[in-house]
This record gives C-alpha cells, structure tokens and sequence, in this order.
C-alpha cells in the first residue's frame, strides 16, 4: 500500500492539528496582522488560542518534544512579524485572569497590565498606576521590562513563573535580571507563565490621579488612534554615548538621551516609506498609515539607524521586537 508524499504530509498535519487542540483553538494560516497593533505581518503555519495558562507547560513541552518552532504572542503591542509571517506555532496567550490579595497580585501571562492597573487602583493599592495607558499583556511587560518616566515592570515585580527547557521554576525579582528594557528573558528560551507583583496600599485618590496624569501625558506627547508599536527605539543610556557628545542645552540633564530627539535632529519626521511614516508628533513613533508593510517599517527603521549614527556616531537599538 502506498500513499503519495502529499497525502503524508496531510496525515502528519491533521495530527499535529489534533494534538494542539488539547491545549487550545486552531487555526490554519491566520493572518498575524490581525494580532498586532502595527496590523502588518503575514500568516502563522499554526496559530494556537490558549485560554488557560496552566496547560502552557505541557504545550511547550510538546512542542518542543517534536522540535516544531513557537512563539508566545501577548498584547501584539511591541512586536514586528515579517510579510513571509511565521513557520511554525505561534501561540496567542489568552488567559487573562489576575487575582489581589492584600498587597499581592498574581496574574496570568496574558493579564492585561492596563486592566490590572485599574483593579489595584480600585483595590487601593500604589505603585502600578503607570501601566494604566499600556495595552500589552504582563507577560510581555515582564519580558522587555515596560515602563514610562513614572515607573517600570521591576519596580513591582516579586518573581515570576517560568518554563525553560522542560522545567518550570519561580525567578525573584534579582533572578529576572531587569535592565533598562531589558531581562534575562529576552537572552534566553525562558517562558513566562505567571507574575506576581507586590505593590503597597496607597491614597485611592491620589493614586487615580496620578493614574490620569500618565493617561493625558501620553496623550499629550504621542500619536493616537494610528497603526504603532509605540516607541520604535531605546532611549540611549548616557554610558553609551560617544566621548564627544555635547549633552544638549534643552534637554534636562538625565541618565538617557531621548531616541526620538535625535531621530528629530535628523530631519526625519514625516519621513516615508511606501505605507509607514515617521511620526510628526514623537520622532520614536512609526506609524502605519494604512497600507505599511512590515519591510516598510523595517526599511525605516534601517533610514534611521543610519541618519543617527551618520549625525552622532550612535547606534540605536530597537525597542520593537522584530521576529526574523
């Protein structure tokens, strides 16, 4: 009995279907553009919905049992999926659960942080009303250890459930490795389960307004209602810069140098690329107005990798995780 190459890879494939439907809702080729708040990138092989955190050991453990390349997806709201899109699994965390208990807040890796933000204001907690404009998940906020002027993920971080190569363990907040940006989680296979923040009990009024403060700043300060992946760039710590920059007269003296000042500095605002701009109204903000492909926004980022380093011998690091 023989079977054709094509009628194999059928069976193989109905398979793997049916075993990723254990863990969560299948689809087939889906457009990951709908998953990302940039709305560019072209379709997943497989795209998993998992709605209950607790079965992501097992699933990664699958997977990886059988060698097939994944990718968790949180919020969608920093991250750059290629127009070729994804070969492989990517897996749309969708539990949202979170709980507080006194001044301790378990969540799932995909909490929502703007969500969480308002419950612990509501519960009479401080501490994380920053994250009230953020529209990413916690799982995602841990990992690239989001933050504004007025706060950052570590700040409230007591430790975190992770997954690794088969094993789960909990990190404390030493153990994470936090850095501007930055985590261990981003330099390794490790994958976020679950997140507990301790926060402390606070003014309820003063803490939404200084929740309402952050929401108006943003507001105020960069573009809304367009296609972002908000800040394209890392500010550069003043470390990094080069022996002969001058810091400029009208910035306040700080421990970093806006990336968009010198993306500004370069001429580039409204700077365009087939369907992606530079934004007019924060320089670090590329926007897609409408048609933007990702190898438009990526071929902006090259323009203006190039005109800062060309300028100030500075070499930006993205922000946006560009998933290649």
């Amino acid at each position: 009995y023989f079977i054709s190459k094509r009628h194999f890879l059928q069976l193989i494939m109905n398979e793997l279907i049916q075993k990723l439907k254990e863990f969560g809702r299948v689809k087939i080729k889906e457009p990951l553009m709908k998953y990302t708040t940039y709305r560019v990138g072209g379709p997943a092989e497989y795209f998993l919905i998992v709605e209950d955190a607790q079965k992501m050991p097992d699933l990664l453990n699958f997977l990886s049992g059988e060698g097939l390349a994944y990718l968790v997806l949180g919020g969608g709201s920093n991250i750059l999926f290629l127009d070729e899109g994804f070969d492989g699994v990517v897996i749309k965390m969708e539990d949202r659960r979170f709980t507080i208990n006194g001044e301790l807040v378990s969540a799932s890796a995909g909490a929502i942080v703007a969500e969480i933000a308002d419950a612990t204001i509501r519960a009479g907690l401080t501490g994380f009303e920053w994250g009230v404009g953020l529209p990413g998940t916690i799982g995602g906020a841990i990992r690239g250890n989001a933050g504004i002027p007025g706060g950052e993920m570590c700040d409230s971080v007591e430790s975190v459930r992770v997954w690794e190569n088969g094993e789960e363990a909990e990190l404390s907040n030493a153990q994470c490795k936090f850095g501007y940006r930055d985590s261990i989680f981003k330099h390794s296979s490790m994958v976020v389960v679950e997140v507990k923040l301790r926060l402390t009990h606070g003014e309820n009024v003063a803490a939404r307004q200084k929740a309402l403060s952050y929401i108006m700043n943003r507001a105020k300060t960069q573009p809304q209602g367009v296609a972002s992946a908000g800040c394209a760039f890392k500010n550069v710590l003043r470390e990094k810069l080069p022996g002969n920059f001058v810091w400029p007269k009208e910035l306040p003296e700080s421990d970093k140098i806006p990336a968009g000042w010198l993306i500004d500095q370069c001429g580039l605002k409204g700077e365009k690329i087939g369907g992606a701009v530079i934004s007019e109204k924060h320089a670090n903000f590329i926007l897609n107005s409408g048609e933007a492909t990702a190898g438009d926004i990526i071929g902006l980022i090259a323009l203006i990798k190039e005109k800062v380093y060309n300028k100030f011998g500075i070499e930006l690091e993205e922000e946006v995780f560009i998933v290649k």
